[in-house]
């Protein structure tokens, strides 16, 4: 990177930065916790790092759990799918089924985490799927 490893002195973070901008995103006065850098808000309203791509902008350590808890589950669903195309191609109903009920019971987290983020009420059953 740029001069002792400063990111905002490296020639391709700044035409980034420029490009952000001449792409309409306008800087922000927050800052990425990893390196420092201006945060940007594009058009679409998505927060992004130059250097890192998009940030979540959390107001608390509970929002910060919240967020993790979320990463973690969206990983877990992604790694479940990849076994499940696994198994697909062994053949084994049982197991296909084992793996589409762990994605199910992961969707339903996230849903029932959205409906309780939204205002909804957290203990509703979730949908039933069919």
């Amino acid at each position: 990177m740029g001069e002792a490893g400063d990111p905002s002195r490296d020639p391709r973070v700044v035409k980034k930065m420029a490009t952000l901008l001449m792409q309409g995103a306008v800087m922000l006065q927050e800052t990425c916790p990893l390196d420092g850098l201006p945060l940007f808000r594009l058009r679409s309203g998505e927060i992004v790092c130059p250097v890192h791509g998009r940030v979540m902008i959390v107001s608390s350590e509970r929002e910060a759990r919240d967020v993790e808890v979320e990463e973690v589950l969206h990983d877990v669903m992604y790694r479940a799918a990849l076994r499940l195309r696994e198994e697909a191609g062994r053949g084994e109903p049982a197991r296909l089924r084992e793996w589409v009920d762990i994605i199910r019971g992961i969707e339903e987290i996230l849903d029932m985490r959205r409906r309780r983020a939204s205002g909804g009420n957290d203990k509703s059953q979730p949908e039933e799927r069919g």
